[in-house]
């Protein structure tokens, strides 16, 4: 007959082993989770790093794009009937909803076009415009008596945009060979703000 006899200094013995082996477990989860932290941190730097590089590709793209239509802007509203004769580029403006920015604003004595450029013009692009003309005249007062139009350019125009520009009254200004063109013309019933 075996003595099997388990007695208390057995289990304490047991409790010993089983913390030092949680201690173990525990250093060794709080070493792996130092380095996913040390991983992730790095990471984020890097996808700060690119953030940046690309905000900056899109600024200078987004300029080209303004620069390409701002020459041609008072052009082809005067074409439209529109005769405007000054030109500026990032017209900044604030009403009690906080601050605007306008690309390209184009203006006489009496009419004003205010110009939304982007390098790819999408439906929500068109929209939030369409906020910005609605709050215009409050942002801008000294042309509180004047006709304001919009419009809208860009590289790119999805195929929705286009129709939802033209639908809600906005020139839609596209490129056309060395320049660029209002491409919605024909159809167009511009909208006064």
């Amino acid at each position: 007959m075996s003595d099997n006899t388990i007695t208390l200094d057995d289990i304490f013995a047991l409790f010993r082993e089983s913390e030092q082996q949680r201690q173990e477990y525990q250093h060794q989860a709080e070493l792996e989770m130092a380095e996913i932290r040390k991983t992730i941190e790095q990471t984020n730097k890097q996808i700060e790093q690119t953030n940046k590089q690309v905000g900056g590709l899109t600024s200078r793209w987004a300029e080209f794009v303004e620069n390409l239509i701002k020459p041609a802007a008072a052009r082809i509203f005067r074409e439209q009937g529109i005769d405007v004769h000054y030109t500026a580029m990032r017209v900044k403006g604030d009403d009690d909803r906080g601050s605007m920015e306008i690309d390209i604003l184009v203006e006489n004595g009496n009419e004003i076009v205010a110009i939304e450029v982007k390098s790819h013009l999408e439906i929500r692009n068109v929209k939030r415009f369409l906020e910005v003309l609605a709050r215009f005249k409050e942002a801008f007062p000294k042309y509180k008596n004047h006709k304001v139009y919009g419009a809208v350019a860009g590289i790119k125009i999805d195929e929705k945009a286009d129709e939802y520009a033209t639908q809600e009254g906005l020139f839609l200004i596209e490129p056309a060979g060395d320049s660029v063109i209002i491409a919605n013309s024909q159809n167009l019933q511009p909208r006064i703000w």
